[in-house]
């Protein structure tokens, strides 16, 4: 068994560290539009990871993580849109609105199991999702807010992907520090058996709230990045349909292995891209795909490749 955990581990160290190796390279081999694309990729990564510290590590279901999303992203683009702040005070405030935003949600949802969480969740979103949609004389409503101020030294599309890149990759190393970190099986304890980790010392409620923080604060510092990115906010970032997207890339990609988002956030918009390119009817063959690599591939696409590899080391004759 313990041969088989470490096998899973050392995998995947070495798919981020391809990924990572990958994505820093891409500039020099590819064009805008896909490095534009690869952008998206690595900030629906980022919000999935972050939703997946309650997902797969807390074994808690989110239905409202466009919230801080959404939250992270106006008020950055708002500071910026109004020029009430410059970038960085602008940015450090969105990421501490959203961060404020999970610790008074969470104080309410940690008091609730399943699918009330879940539900309580997704209340709180939708009421950021209407805020935004209706209050038109400062979010600009149904049209979001255009043409967002950004540094300057953005606009070079290559720079700001390694800006992206480089905070989005220092969120994900966060993450996976706590998810290796005591705090870290502390929460696979409480997803596996609640009541044993409470007998055991567990404190499951503040463990709980305290995951739901750092979800929150690493999920609107990707909102963030995407307003650098199209330099706009616009009411779809709230909407349950962003925050089903999150949760759909997480079971993609795998939910049990820190690698699974980040691998479903780029196949699942890999996939957006190609097959938009053909036909209209786009959701449907999406949908069925991904319904497809659900039942044939258990556990997410890199759950499934880790399973394979142990096995088959295991197996090899000496």
């Amino acid at each position: 068994m313990s041969m088989i955990i470490e096998n899973k581990k050392v995998s995947s160290l070495w798919l981020i560290g391809i990924i990572v190796a990958i994505i820093f390279l891409l500039p020099f081999v590819v064009g805008d539009n896909w490095l534009s694309l690869m952008m998206e990729m690595i900030i629906l990564a980022l919000a999935a990871s972050a939703l997946n510290l309650l997902l797969g590590d807390c074994g808690i279901v989110s239905f409202g993580h466009a919230g801080f999303f959404a939250v992270g992203a106006y008020t950055f683009g708002l500071l910026l849109y109004y020029q009430i702040f410059p970038f960085w005070v602008a940015l450090i405030s969105g990421i501490l609105a959203a961060t404020l935003f999970a610790v008074i949600v969470g104080w309410f949802v940690i008091r609730l199991v399943e699918i009330y969480f879940a539900l309580l969740c997704l209340a709180f979103s939708q009421i950021i999702w209407v805020i935004v949609s209706t209050w038109y004389s400062v979010t600009g409503g149904d049209d979001g807010l255009n043409g967002i101020p950004v540094l300057s030294s953005l606009y070079p599309v290559k720079n700001c992907y390694y800006f992206v890149f480089t905070a989005a990759g220092l969120c994900l190393v966060l993450l996976y520090l706590i998810r290796e970190s005591p705090f870290g099986r502390s929460l696979h304890a409480l997803r596996d058996n609640r009541t044993r980790a409470q007998a055991i010392g567990v404190n499951v409620k503040k463990n709980i709230y305290i995951a739901f923080i750092i979800s929150g604060f690493c999920c609107g510092i990707a909102g963030i990045l995407l307003v650098v990115l199209l330099h706009g906010a616009f009411p779809g970032y709230a909407g349950f349909i962003k925050s089903g997207e999150f949760l759909f890339v997480c079971l993609l990609g795998g939910m049990y292995n820190f690698a699974g988002p980040i691998a479903g956030a780029f196949l699942y918009l890999f996939l957006h891209h190609i097959i938009t390119r053909y036909t209209e009817y786009w959701p449907l063959i999406l949908g069925l795909g991904i319904v497809l690599i659900a039942i044939f591939f258990r556990g997410g696409i890199v759950g499934f490749t880790i399973r394979k590899i142990s096995y088959f080391s295991i197996r090899r004759p000496e």
